[in-house]
This record gives C-alpha cells, sequence and structure tokens, in this order.
C-alpha cells in the first residue's frame, strides 16, 4: 500500500518521539521538527519522566520560546480536554489507546510542570552554561556574582582596550607594518577579527612560550630556513649565485638577431650580472621579469629564448641555464612571499594580543563573562576530574537531553553534550528504564560556519552515539524527516532540481545520494519564477570641473531592481491572490483565494550593504506607501539622520569643533544654505562657533541659528540624552517651523524613520544601564557600533526585508531573492596551517605563501559548500510563491553564483515555461520573458484567522 506523504511523516515522527529510544533526527526544512520536539517531550512526561529529569538545548532563545509555548499550550488543553478528546489525542501522539490512569496521569501533568521549581529545562545552550557556572561557580574559578556581557558592551570593551594599547606606545615597527598593509578604515575591522578565536590564538602564543617562540614555528610551517626568515636576509641570499652559466648564455643570446627578445634580455642579464649586490638587489624586480610572467609562472621557452638561426647551435645550453634560472627566482619569490606573511602575521599579533590580553583582564576585573566564555567554562567544568561530584550532582537529575538545530553546533557545545551524556551509556548510568538522547537537524540548513558552527559534527556526533548506545543495549534510531509541510510542490520540484547536480550539491548532498522532498500539501496552488538578470548601464559621473544643471541619474542595476521589486509587489497587493488561502469564515466571498497582503512578503538578501540595494528597496517601497519593517538589523551610527544628531552631539560637547559644526549647519536641523556657510566660514578669524556666536540675538537667519545653538548648549548639561535629542526631534528649528523629525524625513526620505526611533530607544537604553552623559552615550554609541536587532515576528502586517541568516527558522507565503550574483565572501582573516598555528596574509598581492595554496582553497571551498547551504535555507523559506532575481553589472557574475545554480535547476524542470511578466516590467524590454513553474488550487484551500484590525489609538488627557 503506498503511503501518503502525511502518512509517511507521522510514521517517522513516531519512531522519532519513542521515548524509549535515543534518535538522531535529520529534518529538511519545514518537516516539523519543533512539533517533533514538543511531541519528543510530551512523550516522556506521558512515560512518567520527572519534568526536572529533561533538558532540551535550543540555538536561539526564540526556539526555545516557542518550545515552551507549546508544551504550555498543550498540557493546558489536556487539563481541560473531555475524555474522548483527550484520549484521542494521546492515542495520536502513543499510537495506542490510553486507559484511564493515564488519561489522569495526562491531565495531571500541567500542574506537575508548574511545581516543578525553575519550570522545564528548556533553554539555549548558552543560557544552560551560564545557569551550570551559576550553581558551580567556585568550582569554575569564578567569582560568584558574576555577570554576562552582551555583545555591544564587549564590543565596546574590545574597542577601549584597543585604543588603550594603540596609545600606550606598543611595538612601533609591528604597528608601522601594520598600517602599511590595512586601510585606516579597516584597521579596527583586522584586529576585531582575532576577538572571534582569541582562545585558540592566545593558546597558540602560550603554548610556544611567547611571540619569538610562535615566530619561529609560524617560519618552519612557511617553510622558510632559520635565519634567512626576513625578506631582505633570503633577497640578498638570492642575489649570490654562480654567474658562469648564465653570463655564457647571456653573451650567446647577443648574438641572436632578435631585437626585441633576446637581445634586451642579454643586455639586461649582463648588466645584472656584473653589478655589485646592492644594485642587484635594486634591479630585482627587472631580473625577476626577464624569467618569469606577470603570474608568477616560468616564462616558456619562446618567452625566454628564441630559435634564431644564429644561436642554434648554442639554443639547448641558453634554454637550460634560463629554464633553471627561472626556477630558482621562482622558489625565491616563494619564499619571499611567505616571508611577507610571516612579517604581516607577527605584527598583526605583536599588536593583536596585547588588545586580547587587556580585554580578558578587564572582563576578570569587572567580573564579566561573555558568550563564547560561558560556553568554554561550561565544558572546562564538565571535563575536569577534580569537579567530578558536579557531573555526579547533574547526572542524578539528568535522564534525557534533547537538542534543537544540532548542525549549528561548534566543537565545544558538543563536548557539553558529551560530557553530559557521558555516563547515559556507561555501566551503572545506563539505568534500567533508560535514558536517552535526541537531536534533530539538518546538514543541509548549517549557515553559521563564520560563528564556529561545526557542519561534520551531527554526522561525526551520531556516528558516536550509534556506537555507544546499542553498547549499553539501549535502542538508537537514525530517522528522517523529507515531507514538507510548509511548502507547495512548485518551491520543492525547483529545490530538488537544483541540488540534482553540479556544484549545488556540495555540502548540501552527499556523493550518490539524493534529494527529494515530499509535499505534503498536494494540490496547493505555487509559483516560482525566475527573472532575467537585470543589467543597467551606470551613469557617467560629470566632469569634476563642471556642476551638473540638474540632478545626474546615479540609479545602477540594484536601484532599478528595487525599483521593478516594489512595483512588483504593489502590483500583487491591488491585483493578486493566493488561492491557497481563504480567510475563516470568508470562504464563499474569496472563491480564489484572500488578497495578498505585506505581510505576506519577505525579501531575503546574503548582505545588506551590497550595492546599497536594501536601503534602495526600502525607499521604493514607502514611496508606494507599502509598510515595510525595514531592515532586520543597521547600525546606528551609519546611519545617516543619526549622523546628524552625532554631529548635533559633538558640537554640544566641543562648539569649536569646525567640521561637526559645519556639518550641523548644512544638516537638515538647522538648513543652512551652501552660500551661507561659506559667507560665514571665509572671513572668520577665530573657530566657525565664535563667528556665528557674533550674530546671537540678530534678527538674521544666521542670528536666530546662533540663538537656537545657545539654548542647547544651556540645556546639554542638564538634560538627559533622550530628553535632549527628543526636544530636538519634536521641536521647531531655528529656521523651520516644522518639528525636527518633520525636516529630517522631507530631505532624507521615509526611511530614516527608524533610525531616529533607534537612536531615541537607545539613548533610553544607556540612560538605564548608565550615568546619563551626553558624553557617555556618545562614546558609546561609536565605541561599540550600537547595532539594532528587530524580530522579525514584530513587523506586524508590513514587507519583512531580513538576511538569509536572520531568517532562518522563518518563512513566509512570498519569499523574493534579488541578491543572487554575488561571489561567497571571504572571511578568513587567519588560516590556520596546524591545529593551533595561524597565519594572516593581506589581500593584497605578493603574499600567496605556496604553505597556504592548500589552506586557501580548502577554506574557499568550505565557503562555497555553505554558500550552497545558505541557498538551500533561502529557497525553503518559500511556502506558496518564490521569486529569483538579480543584477549583473559591468562584470560577468560568476559562473557559481546563486542565480546560476536556479537557472541550472530551471533547466531540469520539465514542466517549466517562459511567461511574460505579469506587472510593470521596466526597465525590462517588451519581449523579456520569466521562467516560471507553477500548479493550479485543485484542494480545498488552508483557512486562516483574519488579520487582526490595528488598535485604535488611545485619547491623550486633556492636560
Amino acid at each position: 500500500m503506498t503511503q501518503t506523504p502525511r502518512q509517511r511523516a507521522e510514521q517517522a515522527q513516531s519512531r522519532a518521539s519513542d521515548p524509549a529510544a535515543s534518535a538522531w533526527v535529520e529534518a529538511s526544512a519545514g518537516s516539523g521538527k519543533t512539533k517533533l520536539l514538543t511531541d519528543r517531550v510530551l512523550r516522556l512526561l506521558l512515560a512518567g519522566v520527572e519534568p526536572g529529569r529533561i533538558l532540551c538545548l535550543t540555538f536561539t532563545k526564540a526556539a526555545a520560546a516557542e518550545m515552551s509555548t507549546r508544551l504550555a499550550k498543550a498540557l493546558g488543553g489536556w487539563a481541560t480536554a473531555e475524555d474522548a478528546a483527550l484520549a484521542q489525542t494521546v492515542a495520536g501522539l502513543t499510537g495506542r489507546a490510553p486507559g484511564g490512569d493515564e488519561l489522569r496521569a495526562a491531565r495531571a501533568l500541567f500542574v506537575r510542570v508548574l511545581e516543578q521549581p525553575g519550570g522545564m529545562r528548556i533553554s539555549t545552550i548558552h543560557a544552560f552554561a551560564q545557569s551550570l557556572l551559576r550553581a558551580f561557580p567556585l568550582e569554575a574559578g569564578l567569582a560568584p556574582q558574576f555577570a554576562v556581557v552582551e555583545d555591544q558592551e564587549a564590543r565596546a570593551m574590545l574597542a577601549r582596550e584597543r585604543e588603550a594599547v594603540l596609545a600606550g606606545a606598543p611595538d612601533r615597527a609591528a604597528l608601522a607594518h601594520l598600517a602599511r598593509l590595512v586601510p585606516p578604515d579597516r584597521f579596527a575591522e583586522v584586529l576585531g577579527t582575532l576577538s572571534q578565536s582569541r582562545t585558540r590564538l592566545l593558546r597558540a602564543v602560550d603554548r610556544r612560550q611567547g611571540l619569538p617562540g610562535f615566530e619561529g614555528a609560524l617560519a618552519r610551517a612557511l617553510g622558510l630556513r632559520a635565519g634567512v626568515a626576513g625578506e631582505d636576509a633570503i633577497l640578498r641570499a638570492a642575489c649570490t649565485l654562480d654567474e658562469a652559466p648564465l653570463l655564457a648564455a647571456a653573451r650567446a643570446l647577443g648574438r641572436s638577431g632578435n631585437e626585441k627578445t633576446d637581445l634586451r634580455n642579454a643586455d639586461a642579464m649582463i648588466a645584472w650580472l656584473t653589478a655589485d649586490e646592492a644594485a642587484r638587489i635594486a634591479r630585482w624586480d627587472a631580473w625577476r621579469g626577464i624569467f618569469l610572467t606577470a603570474k608568477n609562472t616560468v616564462r616558456d621557452s619562446k618567452g625566454l629564448v628564441t630559435k634564431d638561426k644564429r644561436i642554434a647551435a648554442d639554443y639547448p645550453a641558453i634554454l637550460a641555464a634560463m629554464q633553471a634560472e627561472g626556477e630558482r627566482i621562482l622558489g625565491v619569490e616563494d619564499a619571499r612571499a611567505a616571508a611577507r606573511v610571516l612579517a604581516a602575521t607577527m605584527a598583526l599579533i605583536s599588536i593583536g594580543t596585547p588588545v586580547l590580553r587587556r580585554y580578558e583582564s578587564a572582563k576578570n576585573r569587572a567580573g564579566m563573562l561573555d558568550y563564547d566564555d560561558l560556553i568554554a567554562g561550561a565544558e572546562r567544568l564538565l571535563e575536569d576530574p577534580g569537579s567530578a561530584w558536579v557531573l555526579f550532582k547533574l547526572d542524578g537529575g539528568l535522564d534525557h537531553v534533547l537538542l534543537d538545530e544540532a548542525q549549528d553546533s561548534n566543537p565545544d557545545q558538543w563536548g557539553i553534550v558529551r560530557a553530559l551524556t557521558g555516563e547515559f551509556f556507561a555501566g551503572e548510568g545506563a539505568r534500567d528504564q533508560g535514558r536517552t538522547i535526541f537531536a534533530v537537524g539538518d546538514v543541509k540548513q548549517s549557515i553559521y560556519g563564520f560563528q564556529g558552527a561545526d557542519s561534520e559534527g551531527f554526522s561525526r556526533e551520531r556516528a558516536h552515539y550509534a556506537q555507544v548506545v546499542p553498547q549499553a543495549g539501549l535502542d538508537f534510531r537514525p530517522v528522517p524527516l523529507d515531507v514538507s509541510f510548509r511548502s507547495t510542490a512548485p518551491v520543492l520540484a525547483l529545490v530538488d532540481a537544483v541540488f540534482a547536480d553540479g556544484a549545488a550539491r556540495d555540502g548540501v548532498v552527499e556523493p550518490g545520494a539524493t534529494l527529494h522532498h515530499y509535499a505534503d500539501r498536494a494540490g496547493q496552488a505555487g509559483r516560482v519564477e525566475l527573472w532575467p538578470l537585470l543589467q543597467v548601464a551606470e551613469a557617467e559621473a560629470p566632469p569634476a570641473w563642471a556642476a551638473p544643471e540638474s540632478p545626474v541619474d546615479g540609479e545602477g542595476a540594484p536601484q532599478r531592481l528595487a525599483t521593478l521589486i516594489a512595483a512588483r509587489i504593489r502590483h500583487m497587493l491591488d491585483h493578486e491572490t493566493l488561492p491557497a488561502r481563504v480567510e475563516k469564515g470568508r470562504e464563499a466571498d474569496q472563491p480564489s483565494g484572500r488578497k495578498m497582503r505585506p505581510g505576506d512578503i519577505l525579501v531575503l538578501v546574503r548582505a545588506r550593504a551590497r550595492g546599497g540595494f536594501v536601503a534602495s528597496l526600502v525607499r521604493a517601497l514607502k514611496d508606494l506607501r507599502i509598510p515595510v519593517g525595514g531592515v532586520d538589523r543597521m547600525v546606528l551610527a551609519e546611519q545617516v539622520a543619526v549622523q546628524d544628531l552625532l554631529a548635533l552631539a559633538d558640537v554640544l560637547l566641543l562648539p569649536d569643533d569646525d567640521l561637526s559644526l559645519a556639518a550641523l549647519l548644512k544638516s537638515p536641523l538647522v538648513g543652512l544654505a551652501e552660500e551661507e556657510l561659506y559667507d560665514l566660514a571665509q572671513p572668520r578669524e577665530a573657530s566657525l562657533w565664535m563667528a556665528l556666536a557674533a550674530h546671537r540675538g540678530a534678527e538674521s537667519r544666521l542670528g536666530r541659528v546662533a540663538d537656537w545653538i545657545t539654548g542647547l548648549l544651556q540645556r546639554a548639561d542638564l538634560a538627559t540624552p533622550h530628553a535632549l535629542f527628543a526636544s530636538v526631534l519634536g521641536g521647531p528649528g531655528p529656521l523651520d517651523a516644522r518639528a525636527g523629525r518633520a525636516r529630517m524625513l522631507a530631505r532624507l526620505g521615509p526611511d530614516a524613520a527608524d533610525p531616529m526611533d533607534e537612536f531615541l530607544n537607545a539613548a533610553l537604553e544607556h540612560e538605564r544601564a548608565h550615568p546619563p552623559s551626553l558624553q557617555g552615550f556618545v562614546h558609546r554609541l561609536r565605541g561599540g557600533g550600537a547595532e539594532v536587532k528587530r524580530e522579525a515576528e514584530g513587523a506586524g502586517d508590513a514587507v519583512r526585508i531580513m538576511t538569509v541568516h536572520g531568517a532562518k527558522g522563518l518563512q513566509a507565503p512570498i519569499v523574493i531573492l534579488p541578491d543572487t550574483t554575488g561571489s561567497p565572501p571571504d572571511r578568513n582573516a587567519l588560516r590556520w596551517l596546524e591545529a593551533d598555528l595561524p597565519a594572516w596574509a593581506p589581500k593584497q598581492e605578493g603574499f600567496a605563501a605556496p604553505a597556504l595554496a592548500g589552506q586557501r582553497q580548502q577554506d574557499r571551498d568550505k565557503e562555497a559548500m555553505e554558500q550552497h547551504r545558505l541557498l538551500y535555507v533561502a529557497l525553503t523559506r518559500a511556502e506558496d510563491r518564490l521569486i529569483v532575481c538579480g543584477w549583473q553589472g559591468k562584470r560577468d557574475v560568476p559562473a557559481g553564483c546563486w542565480y546560476r545554480l536556479v537557472e541550472q535547476g530551471f533547466a531540469r524542470l520539465e514542466d517549466a515555461a517562459d511567461a511574460p511578466f505579469d506587472s510593470p516590467r521596466e526597465p525590462f524590454p517588451e519581449d523579456a520573458l520569466i521562467r516560471r513553474l507553477d500548479c493550479p488550487q485543485t484542494a480545498p484551500p488552508k483557512a486562516e484567522d483574519p488579520p487582526r484590525a490595528p488598535a485604535a489609538a488611545a485619547a491623550l488627557p486633556g492636560w
């Protein structure tokens, strides 16, 4: 008998949720893993397991909250359900009819969980580590009242220690060398990347008794000889050679009739070979150019010597001598590249390690731990032989461990899990009632490698437990979940086609395996579209000396695509429906499905800053009056509106700061014209503020501006930052009666609203945690890189724009993928030559050390595989419809980019066809077509709750 997809899924979920067996579940996207986790916990409770003996570890706080909510809802429903309904629910979970005692026990579970001290243990692994360290602080070597530092404060602390190191006269030679390699605007970023591997990095230095030992080990790993590790020493040694064969070859070459190559090379060779060492070093590049190409390969025989008849007899000897010298020079250049890598690495480490050590000391003095410290401390505590009684206490109260999103765990987190479950399946630990581990994850969705996630760990740990659990006489079940309850058939067909063949399989599908999703939503209308690449030539810039008479159209392809997507969304909202969905109670009124809503649409990008696309899309959506939730994350100090407000703060803190005052005067907060600012600044003899202050009290534009700033100066030391800026944004300006917020929006556009709101929120947050000084607020905002993260579920009925990473775990009826043509980023600041030996090669020419080639390629391959998994995650966020598009700049898009991979997937879909655009297609030509695959609605549509009406604004009191 053929199973339906629903029956297939229910059978697999029943096997996986059996509380008597350990299970390792590989759950494809949309296969109901959260339901499975909830069912597993419910069945454990029904089997009589005490709530306190269950530990569930999730990857995010949202997942922990969702699971807790589902459990509470289920158990609360059981407590009040009728006997027949409860019996049916329990039978559906366990696969057998419950008895009267079981029903009574099921009803009592809600109270049992409520009475459990601390409630059910459902938390992120970081929260669990924190609770563990709080329970055993002395054993962990921590202060009992330690605090956890948030990411923003950690960045601020790191920035403070970096500035302290740079100001404290560090190794000046190392600092100067580093400054030559790193642009000023990336200096802090490069040093900051070291903190991601700080424990590993500091351990690498300490194991070799400091920097000298580290330098020697790195030199050996790079293939450099002792005493000849510096680039200058290598070059001096390279200039000492046996000249005789090359002089003979050069003189013979001089008899050639080929003036273009042979005679020129002969003269250059004789001049170099007869020069002293200093001259040879100075002319090394010319010598190198005779034998090597620009790509650092030995020239072919024609490039070294021609077969001129005048030198026919000497040709073999000339060619052999020159090829040998070419190989020697190639070795010298490789050694020089290795020496450059060594020097660059030592410069970075010499500056970076003091910063990291000061950061660690600052945390210790403040009694603080960051999130990495929590994991490392918990693992160290659990694995320390001297803390065996800690495990004993935990072991005595822990029988079942459940892991969510296990594919995103890093090696340290897996170490915690192994320590927790080590006694489950050994000796007396394997109790009669059975102790279990349950993990659910999906290697196809492992996308956090840049945070240390180990994509291979899920399979490695599965193999480990598949061995130790049966050895303890217990049941272990690997269970695949491949039925999607989320996506329609066209979406799943495209996903399967994209990863059916070619490069896209790497990192997603095991060699020899086939990726296949079963659609539970059979008969539900769905559609996938591939738009042609948008190619728009960039507008030519006007001559630098001629100001344009009218605004220059500077829209590039990303901006034009943003405009087109906004128009497409507007068309969908105005004219299209979702046939697979109807509102409850309105089925008869919606025969073709309900209308689309802004909240149905999710736009996913790989990077927020690429091409200015996200900002352009937000602006285009707001121009068409489409509700948009804004970007899911923003750095406040990078927003133009916030920069204007910070310029005001700088002026209030130091009025003589001419640059900040000029920026303020030109900003929408004041609104002086260019000519007015020039006239004010040009004749002054003192600061710009003194020139402006001379106009105080005057009935003129400058007088009103001076009085306005003077009033703010008088308030700056008395008002809190929030009160100060709220009055600026809420009150009239010196030259415009409109509120400051209105003036900012009029100049900067509607997308400036969110940054201003978040700026005021940041001011309030600062006042809650710190003394409310203006200087402190500005320093924290800039130094900590204040970043605003929005919860996607809080966007309401608005279009969401998110990164694919941020959308993990989310879904939407309509998903649009526009950022599909970029190359994978190279996130690896350090290349680890050995397990604990890092090297740093700046992204410049001359650092291609052979010892790094293998690791560099390995890192690129890993990044490419993670990008393939990221594409899988992006595609599978779509429920009903998926639109894939992209733009092309001056260069061809990479062959392995997302767009090309999806294009290849469409080519494998036999039922895909060309179709015209459904909406305004400009700037595409009239004959432009899209590739489309869709299916009609043949099943009953899903009935959904109607949208909530917006809450009415409360009436303000008369006062």
